[in-house]
Order: C-alpha cells, then structure tokens, then sequence
C-alpha cells in the first residue's frame, strides 16, 4: 500500500495467482479470473426503485490469512424516487464475529481498538483492469462472549426535505471517497459485480469472493451478492 493524498489506497489485482507492485503501490493478489470478478448474479428487485443486497463474508485464499471459526454477513438496501437516481432511503449493515482465542492475537483486552476491524468494498477498473476500492467502512465492537468477539456496522439515511438525514443510532463508519485526504464520510453505492474484503489490523482474512473448491476452480456465484 502506498499513500495517496495523505489517504492509505489499496489495490487488488484481477489477474490469477498473481501478487505483484504496480508502481510503488503493492497489490493484493485475488486468486480469481478478470470474467469471474465481473460476475453478475441476475437481480430479483420488488421493483425497479429498490435494491437488496446481500453477502456472505467467508473466509477466502491467499493473501487473506485463515481464521477458523471467523465469519460475517453484509446486507445493503436502497429505495429510489421514480427518477431511479436519487436515493430516497438506504440501508447498510455488517457483523463479524472473531473466535476466541485466535492466531490475530486478538482478545477481550484489546478488541476494542479503534479501526481494529475494516470492510474494503471494491470495484473494476475497466480501464486497468483492477479491482479497486472505492469505499473503506469501519466497524466498531458489539459484544464480547467467552469464545468470540462480534463487530458491527450500520448506516442508515433517509431523504428529508430535500436533505439526506443520518440515523442517529448508526454504529461505525464509511470513507466513501480514498482519493481525497482525510475521512469523507457517508454511505457507499454498492452495485453488483462489487467485491467486499474484510480485515483485522490491515490482514485480509475474510471476503464476498467465490470460494475455491477442491481442485483449484472457482464454486460460480458463491459468496457474490445475492438478489
């Protein structure tokens, strides 16, 4: 990773098993052919105003770093007015829960570390081909149990007025633009074909991407957005 404007930037590439620097940028590997990352799992909308997205958060291949027993889930909702474009109420939410005890070294006297656990949501560049992320969300720590720690995102706004007013009861969040110093706040446009990884003290250790089954290939369509 290298920084951009003050803003750390990460890149992951769309070329198989490949782990390499692009420029002075290090990029993490996605073990996933470019046709598969663009994937596109048929839309089953209410109408043509909403979207409901959801995600499993498994754990994925190399660079991300196995955890036993660490899981999550990612759900994003959006309502539209009839122009399709303005966003007249939207919804995002996540839980990961970490094992306790765990190879992070994480555990009840310092899970509540700000910025511990991190949702990177990515992108294609068609132009690059890379998948980039657009939108960084920081989650923060719900509850401890004997033998796991669970952390939380949610994010919620509504149109009022002609404003877009933030839930009060929101726990986390977002950087929706990493191109520009500092933290800009708000709620991510998730589209499908996007990718979300998630990652403990800047290790990747889940993610939405399929999952590779027994002999190298690609499970199609598991772990994408569900419609």
């Amino acid at each position: 990773m290298a920084e951009n404007g003050g803003v750390m930037k990460k890149i992951k590439t769309c070329l198989s098993d490949l782990n390499f620097v692009i420029g002075s940028i290090v990029a993490r590997a996605v073990v996933l052919t470019c046709s598969l990352l663009v994937a596109v799992c048929a839309p089953a909308m209410a109408d043509e105003n909403q979207v409901d997205i959801e995600a499993e958060l498994t754990a994925c291949a190399s660079p991300c770093v196995t955890v036993p027993g660490a899981e999550g889930e990612l759900e994003y909702k959006a309502e539209f007015l009839n122009d399709g474009i303005t966003v007249k109420e939207v919804k995002i939410q996540a839980v990961v829960t970490i094992p306790v005890p765990n190879i992070l070294g994480i555990a009840a006297t310092n899970s509540r570390a700000a910025g511990l656990v991190v949702i990177d949501l990515t992108r294609l560049n068609r132009s690059s081909q890379l998948a980039e992320p657009y939108a960084t969300c920081t989650m923060v720590f719900k509850k401890a149990q004997a033998t796991s720690l669970t952390y939380a995102l949610t994010l919620s706004a509504k149109l009022k007025k002609g404003q877009f007013v933030a839930d009060k009861k929101s726990r986390g969040f977002c950087d929706i633009d990493l191109i520009t110093a500092d933290v800009q706040t708000g709620i991510p446009v998730i589209q499908d074909g996007d990718f979300a990884f998630v990652s403990v003290n800047d290790t990747d250790i889940l993610s939405s991407l399929p999952r590779p089954i027994g002999d190298g290939c690609i499970e199609a369509c598991c772990g994408c957005w569900d419609y």
